[in-house]
C-alpha cells in the first residue's frame, strides 16, 4: 500500500472503480466518505502506542509535519516556499474563537478588497469543522466554495494524488483507492491550498484544525505567512496537547514564526473577575498567566517578530459593534484579534516586497479601527454559532425557537449561556426553557455545571441551584453510553432539581420531545397549555441546543435549516 499516514487504518474494500465514477457533487462527497475519519486519527493518542522498529514508541506527532510535506509534494507542490509563495495568510491557533476570528478577519479583508485594495487580492479561507457542509470549510471572497468548483478540485487533487501513489509503488493495483489518500482533514487541507493556489488567492485565513505545532497547517513557510494568531487558551484534545494550559500553549505556539508578528488576546473581563477556585480546572488566572509566559518563550525561542499580546482591559472598555450578525459580547474579544491581524496583514501585503520584518504591530485601539472594518464585523457570520432557527413544524401551537451553538468546552458553555440569559430574558422573562444538550469525549457533568454557572450567580464548582431556569433538559447520548447518561442526569439533579431531565438517544427523538410537549392543547398530554384562561398570551418557547458541533449540525439537519449533505 501507498499509504504515508502513520498509524491510520484503512478499511479493506472492494477495487474503487474511479474511472466509471460520474464527475459530481455526490461523488465527490463519496470519495471523501472512503477517507479515514478526524476520529479514527485523534484515537490513535488514546491508546498504547506501537512500536517503531527498534521498539521504541511511535510519536505520531513529530510524523505529522514529514508526512503532510511528503502528501503536498504528491499533490504536485514539490518546493513549498516556491509553490506556495502566491499566498500571504493569517494563521490561526488556539482553543476558543479561531473560528469566529477567522470568519472576522475574512470579512476585513473582503471589505477591503472591495473597497479597491489591489494589493489585498483574492481572499480564501480555511476552517474547521463544517456544520452543514463540507464545502464551508473552505472559501473564496467570503463564501463557502461552490459545488461545481469543489466538485472539480476533489476529482484534480484525487487523480494527482493516484497518479503519483502508482509511481510511487508500481505493484499496487489499486492506486485510485483510498488508501493512497490522506485521512480526511489532510486531504481537505490539502485541498484548500489546492484550491487557493488554483483559483489566484492572494490572502488567505487559515485555521488550525488541533494544536498547531504540529496541525497539517503548518506546512506554510514563513513567506506566506504575514501573521500567526493565537486565540484564547482552554483545556482540550488532552491526549494530544497535554494536561495543562502550558502543555497546550506550547503547541498552540507552534505556529509562530521567524520574522512574522505574533498576535494573542489570552484574558477576557469575564476571567479576569475570576479567582483560582472558580476558575475552571486549569485556567486560573495563575494557569493563563503561566501559559502566556510559554508563548512568549516560544515566540522568542522561533525569533518572530514580536509576541503582541492584546490588553484585555482596552477591548473591555469598548463597546463593541452593535448589531454584529455574529452576536455575543465576547465576540467584540475575537473582533479584536481579528482586527490587529488584518491591518498588520493589510500593511504586509501592500509594502512592495510583501515581507514583514520590520513592520511593528499596531496596537489595539478601538477608536481607530477603519470604517470598512466596522462594516465589515457587523456583516460577518458563522454556522452553529449563536445561531437562531425557528422550528415552524405544523405540530406546535407556537414557533419554537432553537439557539445552537458548538460549544465544547466550559469557559464557551459558560457564555453561550450568558448570551441565551440575556437574550431570553430581554424581553421574555417568563419565557419557556429547554436545554437540549450532548458532548462528545467529554465528561457532561462538569461542563453542564460550567453550563448553568452562566445563567447566574455562582461558580462551576459551587453553582447556584437554578430551578427556575430550564423547564426540561433532554439530553442525547447513544444507549451505550450508560456512564455519561447517569453523570448529565445525576448533574441537573443537583443543579438543577426542579427541571425535568430526560434522556433521548438521538437529536431527532429528542426535538420529536420537545415538540410533543408543546403539542396544541388537544395533544398536550402534560397538560401545559389546557386549562389556561381564553386571551392568555402563549408563552414564548426558547431552546438551547449546545455541547457539541455534532449535536449542532444533527439539529440543524433535523430542522432543515438549509441542510445540504
Amino acid at each position: 500500500m501507498s499509504t504515508l499516514s502513520a498509524g491510520v487504518h484503512y478499511d479493506s474494500c472492494e477495487t474503487l472503480d474511479f474511472g466509471s465514477l460520474p464527475r459530481t457533487y455526490a461523488s465527490a462527497l463519496y470519495l471523501l466518505s472512503l477517507l479515514p475519519t478526524n476520529r479514527d486519527v485523534t484515537a490513535l493518542f488514546e491508546m498504547p502506542k506501537p512500536k517503531d522498529g527498534e521498539g521504541a514508541p511511535v510519536d505520531f506527532n513529530a510524523l505529522a509535519i514529514p508526512e503532510v510535506v511528503a502528501w503536498m509534494a504528491r499533490a504536485g507542490y514539490k518546493d513549498l516556499p516556491k509553490d506556495l509563495a502566491p499566498l500571504k495568510c493569517i494563521h490561526i491557533a488556539g482553543t476558543k474563537g479561531k473560528g469566529s476570528v477567522s470568519a472576522f478577519a475574512t470579512a476585513i479583508l473582503v471589505e477591503e478588497a472591495a473597497s479597491g485594495n489591489t494589493a489585498v487580492g483574492r481572499v480564501g479561507t480555511y476552517l474547521s469543522p463544517h456544520v452543514i457542509s463540507v464545502r464551508e470549510r473552505i472559501w473564496l471572497d467570503g463564501q463557502p466554495i461552490s459545488r461545481e468548483l469543489f466538485t472539480k478540485y476533489v476529482f484534480e487533487l484525487w487523480v494527482r494524488l493516484s497518479e503519483a501513489a502508482a509511481i510511487a509503488d508500481p505493484a499496487d493495483k489499486d492506486p485510485f483507492g483510498a488508501h493512497t489518500k490522506p485521512f480526511y482533514f489532510r486531504f481537505l487541507t490539502l485541498l484548500a491550498f489546492h484550491v487557493f493556489l488554483r483559483e489566484g488567492v492572494r490572502s488567505a485565513v487559515v485555521e488550525c484544525g488541533i494544536g498547531g505545532e504540529y496541525d497539517a497547517t503548518n506546512i506554510l513557510p514563513k513567506s506566506s505567512v504575514t501573521a500567526a494568531v493565537v486565540t484564547r487558551l482552554g483545556i482540550d484534545h488532552v491526549a494530544m496537547l497535554g494536561r495543562t494550559l502550558e502543555e497546550i500553549a506550547w503547541h498552540k505556539a507552534g505556529v509562530f514564526k521567524k520574522g512574522v508578528a505574533a498576535i494573542t488576546l489570552q484574558q477576557d473581563a469575564p476571567e479576569a473577575e475570576l479567582d483560582g477556585k472558580e476558575a475552571p480546572p486549569g485556567e486560573s488566572k495563575k494557569d493563563r498567566e503561566a501559559a502566556l509566559h510559554v508563548l512568549r518563550i516560544r515566540a522568542a525561542k522561533k525569533k518572530a517578530l514580536a509576541l503582541y499580546a492584546i490588553s484585555p482591559d482596552a477591548v473591555a472598555l469598548w463597546g463593541g459593534v452593535p448589531g454584529a450578525a455574529l452576536p455575543g459580547a465576547f465576540q467584540k474579544y475575537n473582533m479584536a484579534l481579528a482586527v490587529v491581524a488584518t491591518e498588520h496583514h493589510i500593511r504586509t501585503v501592500s509594502t512592495r516586497d510583501g515581507k514583514s520584518s520590520d513592520a511593528a504591530v499596531i496596537p489595539f485601539n478601538p477608536a481607530n479601527i477603519p470604517a470598512t472594518s466596522i462594516v465589515a464585523l457587523s456583516k460577518a457570520t458563522l454556522r452553529g454559532r449563536c445561531e437562531t432557527i425557528v422550528d415552524t413544524s405544523a405540530t406546535t401551537s407556537v414557533p419554537i425557537e432553537y439557539l445552537v451553538d458548538g460549544a465544547h468546552t466550559a469557559d464557551s458553555l459558560r457564555e453561550v449561556a450568558r448570551y441565551f440569559l440575556a437574550r431570553s430574558d430581554a424581553n421574555e422573562a417568563s419565557a419557556r426553557r429547554f436545554l437540549l444538550f450532548s458532548v462528545r469525549d467529554r465528561n457532561p457533568g462538569d461542563l453542564l455545571r460550567a453550563l448553568m454557572a452562566g445563567t447566574g450567580p455562582g461558580t462551576d464548582q459551587v453553582p447556584k441551584k437554578h430551578d427556575d431556569y430550564f423547564e426540561h433538559a433532554i439530553f442525547v447520548f447513544p444507549p451505550e453510553a450508560v456512564a455519561a447518561r447517569e453523570d448529565a442526569l445525576r448533574t441537573m439533579r443537583e443543579v438543577c432539581p426542579t427541571t425535568k431531565s430526560y434522556i433521548c438517544d438521538s437529536v431527532p427523538v429528542a426535538i420529536g420531545q420537545i415538540r410533543a410537549l408543546f403539542a396544541p392543547p388537544q395533544e398536550d398530554p402534560m397538560g401545559y397549555l389546557s386549562g389556561a384562561p381564553t386571551g392568555t398570551p402563549v408563552q414564548p418557547r426558547q431552546v438551547l441546543a449546545t455541547g457539541s458541533f455534532v449535536l449542532v449540525r444533527e439539529v440543524l439537519q433535523e430542522l432543515d435549516a438549509d441542510f445540504e449533505d
